[in-house]
């Protein structure tokens, strides 16, 4: 009988506790740029919480639009929110495309290095104030659906570096364009969320948070227009998403192409061979320019000036060379540019012609950009 009493002693207290971790709800900080505070995702997700049985949510947001992780932790109060408040989980989303990247004038998904060095100093005020890391992937730009493999595989590396939840909105975002293109998901400028964008965004979040389908949820939102059918298709597609990472998916993915330049092959010819005036064009700061280089040589060092010109924007910028060598046929040399920090250039002779490459050194691993030029000698 004793035995009997403390056992329904013990189930009691152990209901008591499951009700009230299920009364309690769940505090969500979301820290990203427009991508979350367009048609107010977190409000979002909380009305979907609200709306049906279960554990509901508390969402708070920290938001600048634009930003990458470093400039919501240095231009935003988002580090006074966190530290100041009590979380259970808290979002962290990346600029879309992980800040800037062209080679050669071609756009694409940046390498995840800017993503993953925030999200650790980001992580490390998380686990103080013992909340957990949820990433929010996000999803590929209209026209370039090719971008989501990059996308994928930055946010799986910060995850697996951090033991960071994923919740997966790109994914269900590649899954309904690919199924069911009926849906709108983009705004018209084909990068921010339309509301069913937005919709099924908060679908994936609730499946990634409280492990709870949106189907039978409130629909009742500014702008959108959703049958029982459509939040059917967005729930299935939001379930898949969730249930592709959770399966793996997204682990041990192969490191995507980021388009860095190619090395230059060994050059042919002498130091001396470099002097002289070159004209031509190049593909420098994402935009094809007319280029004069003027180099003197002595011995295996040089000097000298580069011109760039955008004759249509009526631009024209010269920079005097510095660290100028000739090393194993190849002219190497540094410019100072004031916008853009320090750039690289290399060039070697190939059948008359200079042929070389520029890259930009800078220390913010958001920003990369690398480009060609070809020049002939006056």
């Amino acid at each position: 009988m004793r035995l009997a009493t403390v056992f329904l002693v013990a189930s009691f207290a152990l209901m008591a506790e499951q009700e009230a971790a299920t009364e309690t709800p769940l505090r969500v900080l979301f820290l990203g740029n427009s991508y979350t505070y367009v048609n107010s995702l977190p409000d979002m997700v909380m009305a979907l919480a609200n709306s049906t049985p279960g554990r509901k949510i508390e969402a708070k947001s920290v938001t600048r639009g634009g930003s990458t992780l470093a400039e919501l932790w240095s231009l935003t109060n988002g580090l006074e929110v966190l530290r100041s408040g009590t979380w259970d989980e808290v979002v962290l989303q990346d600029q879309s495309t992980l800040g800037i990247n062209y080679a050669n004038g071609k756009w694409i998904v940046n390498q995840p290095g800017g993503l993953l060095r925030w999200s650790r100093f980001w992580n490390t005020e998380i686990q103080r104030k013992g909340a957990s890391p949820v990433l929010y992937l996000t999803w590929a730009r209209k026209a370039y659906p090719e971008f989501q493999t990059a996308l994928n595989y930055a946010y799986s590396e910060a995850a697996r570096e951090l033991n960071a939840t994923i919740a997966p909105a790109g994914l269900a975002w590649k899954r309904i364009r690919e199924t069911q293109p009926q849906f709108e998901l983009f705004d018209p400028d084909g990068s921010h969320p339309s509301p069913t964008g937005t919709y099924l965004t908060a679908c994936v979040f609730l499946e990634t948070l409280v492990n709870r389908s949106c189907e039978g949820a409130t629909r009742n939102f500014a702008g959108l227009k959703l049958t029982e059918a459509d939040q059917h298709l967005l729930s299935d597609a939001a379930h898949y998403a969730v249930e592709q990472v959770r399966a793996g998916f997204l682990a041990n993915l192969p490191r995507p192409d980021y388009s860095s330049l190619k090395p230059l092959p060994v050059g042919s010819g002498k130091p001396e061979d470099f002097q002289g005036i070159w004209h031509g064009t190049a593909m420098v700061h994402n935009a094809v320019q007319e280029m004069e280089l003027n180099v003197s040589v002595a011995g295996k060092t040089c000097k000298g000036s580069i011109t760039l010109s955008q004759v249509r924007n009526q631009i024209r910028l010269s920079y005097p060379l510095s660290n100028c060598t000739i090393d194993a046929s190849t002219l190497i040399f540094m410019t100072s540019d004031p916008r853009m920090a320090v750039e690289e250039y290399r060039a070697i002779l190939s059948e008359g012609k200079l042929v070389g490459t520029q890259a930009l050194r800078s220390i913010d691993p958001y920003l990369r950009m690398h480009g060609t030029f070809e020049l002939r000698k006056d």
